[in-house]
């Protein structure tokens, strides 16, 4: 006979569970009385479909598949106590699989799997413990957790909060009910967690994010006379998709259901009898059926091979994706995906495999590839492999080294342990070359800026030893430990830059300034007085001369603080209005007030009726500044999830850009995220131009020099130099070395890296997984003709993003999933030309090429048993059209004059 078991208590005066309840007029209230068993009919159904945020209605049928039968439940014993046990029978489970427009029956494992009755034991309304036979497949005893779980809840008047355990993992349940015996009872489950499941996400940027939300809902229905639970239904939503674009995603959708079909009286005389543990009268039964039982909890069980097949090997994975990784294959699509499975293979491998993968001749050509993945596998294992390897003080492996410490300074997940062993090497190696030793610091302040919050003491190792060695370095030698500070973004370390920023040389102060403004960005609450006090000494130049590129970082840091305020800066004003001999920061700063304007309407609308209210600028001269500096923000992106914007920022001295930037930037309420910025600086290079008045030398920038500077997400890299001095630049000039497109940087980063796994109420488990990279390049080139007079130059950036996403279940008797595969290859390109045959004419051009966004969606249902497998896919294209950005009406005069 089919039979379930519960055991019952009260708390307060209030009965729980299956249980006599006290309504207000005393009248006792049993369900699943002693001597009836009660025959429910279950079903199961699983369905996996795209995500759908917009709420219009998907034609297409969704994957999945249901599992049914009968389900029969009967009282046996009573507990000492007061509990009672439950012995539940689930008959005759089948499997249904999609085929056309419907689900049809299909043979499976769960037709010929062993399935023993089972018993629940329930206290205070709560089961406490399930009894299942000890030799039953995981699938088996995960599903009959799920039957138990759905009989879990407490009879309640009103409104009850409390937490529970049960197949869906650890939650914060509430129960409603609005009459005093609850006809109608909902339970609502959230913050489900499960500590003993892996789970893996990156910590970092906000619109890089993957988001995971969850509805687990149950409603239970009862009748009286007699009293019994006539249906139970249950549904969860699990939705996964990117933060920046939320149709981009999947959705794992589950309903259990629990139909009453009949009930009955039933002799149970010889089996119904006082216990004083559970535990004896499971085992007394166990003996007489000829099973064996074991007491377990309510969570379910990840299944042994869950995830599949293994897969190949990395050595076999690497050689098949060899020529996807080549550099022929650098910012496309296609390399970055075969980046994501190289990954893959790597974060299974042992040590040895990874050597052997090293040290391969045939794997010569992609070895920067290759110290991309193991940068971003990130474990002991294989920092060991690559430092066997890869010796950084070795000048010939200083551009291998170099690709290996910006992966580790990009990787979501940095090792405490790797940033020691970093640490350890840059104390006692003393011959590391110039590039690779500023690489390494700056990489290892990256990486601790990511555990600041979790490893406290690798943190403060790392500044301790950049603070120390800025200290004892000498002349330009301190530079890279002031750009490791913006690395680190340590608000403990204000104190020491506002020193080098009031008594260092004017590059010293320029770098303390960035330093500064990564911190600001990265948490504006650092914007205090005494910040804002400093950007008004250095803007304003109260307490020495400083370098334009520190008082234009200044007025971004004062800008920002006025707009959030909603009101302009009268002393920002009074700069406008009195006379500066470097007019070229003047015009930035007016330029970068009017881009603040743009972008947020109430802070336009003050700044508006101040600037009418000056005389001194609200004319034709103050409407038209001398300058060249231009700052502006334009959209390329304009989604309901997050929006995108280039912010392109030139400082100009004497008709050449002293210091450019363009950023990337994601928007979201307010929030402002960015995700990639490209630098352009030079030094001395005015006394190319003819003609136009000097502005006033400042300290530090005669040398003729000239390079570009990069950071990804959030980590900045050490400049490249194009050139030092005079001469190198006229050897350039002569010998056209700079003429064609050069790669400046090469790398492949992780966008996305979030797995895990969900805990389903059916006894079932999903997983999330979702994953995504970019490989990146940035090339330039530029020509000077002294005969002519002119300049061109050209930065592009270009990209392949990949990302993919699949969620699915994976168990002995059915494997369901769905994916997505996304990509595109944007490329950026920032074109200028210079005139200065006589008057100087400088056009600036951003363009934006047209490219192609391609979504695939595939879906996947097999049957391990029959080797049965139902695939269906849809593919969609989208053009992105091309853009040219317009950046102010001087730029256009200019361009016209140059180009007609």
């Amino acid at each position: 006979m089919n039979v379930l078991c519960v055991l019952f208590g009260w708390s307060i005066g209030v009965c729980y569970g299956f249980v006599l309840l006290s309504s207000a007029s005393e009248q006792a209230v049993e369900i699943f009385e002693s001597g009836r068993a009660y025959s429910y009919e279950y079903r199961s159904i699983v369905s996996l479909n795209e995500e759908n945020r917009s709420g219009k209605v998907q034609a297409e049928n969704p994957g999945g598949f249901s599992v049914e039968g009968d389900v029969t439940v009967q009282v046996v014993a009573e507990i000492e106590g007061g509990g009672r046990c439950l012995k539940i029978e689930f008959l005759s489970p089948k499997l249904r699989v999609p085929s056309k427009d419907r689900l049809v029956f299909q043979p499976s494992r769960l037709d010929a799997t062993k399935n023993s009755p089972f018993f629940a034991l329930w206290e205070s309304g709560k089961v406490s413990g399930i009894f299942l036979e000890e030799s039953e497949e995981v699938s088996m005893k995960n599903l009959k957790k799920g039957i138990a779980s759905l009989l879990q809840f407490q009879l309640v008047n009103g409104k009850l909060e409390t937490e529970e355990t049960d197949s869906s993992g650890k939650c914060s349940t509430v129960y409603i009910s609005t009459t005093d015996f609850p006809s109608n009872l909902t339970k609502t489950k959230s913050n489900c967690i499960s500590p003993d499941l892996d789970k893996q996400e990156i910590p970092q940027n906000p619109s890089l994010s993957v988001e995971i939300l969850s509805k687990r809902t149950t409603n239970y229905q009862f009748q009286q006379n007699p009293d019994r639970i006539s249906s139970i239904h249950s549904r969860e939503i699990h939705s996964a998709f990117l933060s920046a674009r939320e149709e981009m995603g999947n959705r794992l959708e589950t309903e259990e259901t629990l139909i009453l079909r009949r009930f009955g009286n039933v002799d149970i005389e010889n089996s119904q009898k006082k216990a004083g543990k559970a535990d004896e009268f499971v085992e007394n039964f166990g003996r007489e059926k000829g099973l064996t039982y074991a007491r377990e909890s309510l969570l379910t069980e990840i299944e042994r091979n869950a995830d599949g097949d293994v897969g190949k090997s990395f050595g076999k994975t690497v050689e098949f994706h060899r020529d996807s990784l080549k550099v022929a294959e650098v910012a496309t699509t296609k390399q970055s995906r075969a980046f994501l499975e190289v990954l893959k293979a790597a974060r299974k491998a042992e040590k040895r495999e990874l050597l052997d993968v090293l040290k391969a001749k045939k794997n010569k050509e992609i070895l920067p590839q290759l110290y991309d993945v193991l940068g971003h596998v990130g474990t002991q294992e294989a920092h060991q492999a690559v430092t066997k390897r890869l010796h950084f003080e070795k000048h010939d492996l200083t551009d291998l080294s170099e690709r290996y410490l910006w992966a580790l300074a990009f990787s979501p997940r940095p090792r405490p342990e790797v940033i020691k062993d970093l640490l350890d090497k840059f104390s006692k190696l003393n011959d590391i070359p110039e590039k690779v030793q500023e690489t390494l610091v700056l990489a290892v302040a990256s990486m601790a800026r990511k555990l600041h919050h979790v490893h406290q003491g690798t943190f403060e190792a790392v500044q301790e030893t950049i603070l120390n060695n800025l200290d004892y370095a000498k002349g330009d030698g301190k530079l890279k430990y002031l750009r490791a500070l913006r690395n680190l973004k340590a608000p403990n370390t204000l104190p020491v830059l506002f020193k080098y920023i009031s008594s260092g040389t004017a590059l010293e102060g320029a770098l303390s300034w960035r330093a500064v403004e990564a911190m600001v960005k990265d948490n504006r609450r650092l914007n205090t007085t005494d910040v804002l006090s400093e950007a008004e000494k250095t803007l304003f130049q109260l307490n020495r001369r400083h370098d334009s590129s520190a008082r234009t970082i200044a007025a971004d840091i004062l800008i920002e603080e006025s707009r959030r305020s909603g009101k302009l800066s009268g002393k920002l004003l009074d700069f406008l209005v009195l006379p500066d001999p470097n007019y070229e920061v003047k015009r930035y700063v007016r330029q970068r007030i009017e881009m603040a304007a743009e972008r947020d309407g109430e802070f336009g609308k003050s700044a508006e009726k101040r600037w009418k209210g000056e005389r001194l600028l609200n004319n034709y001269s103050g409407a038209s500044p001398r300058g060249l500096s231009v700052s502006l923000a334009r959209k390329f992106l304009e989604h309901p999830s997050w929006n995108g914007s280039l912010v392109a920022v030139q400082e100009m001295k004497s008709g050449v850009v002293k210091r450019g930037k363009i950023d990337v930037v994601m928007e979201k309420n307010g929030l402002e995220d960015e995700l990639f910025s490209l630098g352009i600086f030079s030094n001395g290079l005015h006394s190319f131009m003819s003609g136009d008045e000097e502005e006033a030398e400042e300290e530090g920038t005669s040398a003729a020099t000239a390079g570009i500077e990069l950071a990804v997400l959030g980590a900045q890299i050490r400049p490249f130099v194009f050139f030092e001095g005079q001469g190198e630049l006229m050897g350039h000039v002569w010998s056209g070395t700079a003429s064609e497109l050069t790669p400046a940087f090469q790398v492949i980063t992780l966008l996305q890296d979030q797995s895990e796994y969900v805990r389903l109420g059916s006894g079932l488990i999903g997983k999330i997984d979702i994953k995504g990279a970019a490989s990146l390049d940035l090339s330039g080139q530029i020509e000077i003709s002294l005969w002519n007079r002119n300049a061109r130059s050209l930065v592009r950036k270009s990209a392949g993003i990949v990302v993919i996403g699949s969620t699915g279940i994976d168990s002995s008797f059915v494997k369901s999933s769905i994916e997505f595969v996304s990509s595109i290859e944007p490329i950026l390109n920032l074109q200028t030309d210079i005139d200065f045959s006589s008057n100087l004419q400088l056009c600036m051009r951003l363009t934006q090429p047209e490219t192609v966004l391609r979504h695939t969606v595939r879906k996947i249902e097999a049957i391990p048993e029959n080797k049965k497998e139902t695939r269906t896919s849809k593919n969609r294209k989208m053009s992105v059209p091309g853009k040219s950005y317009n950046f102010n009406k001087k730029n256009n005069e200019m361009c016209k004059a140059l180009f007609g």
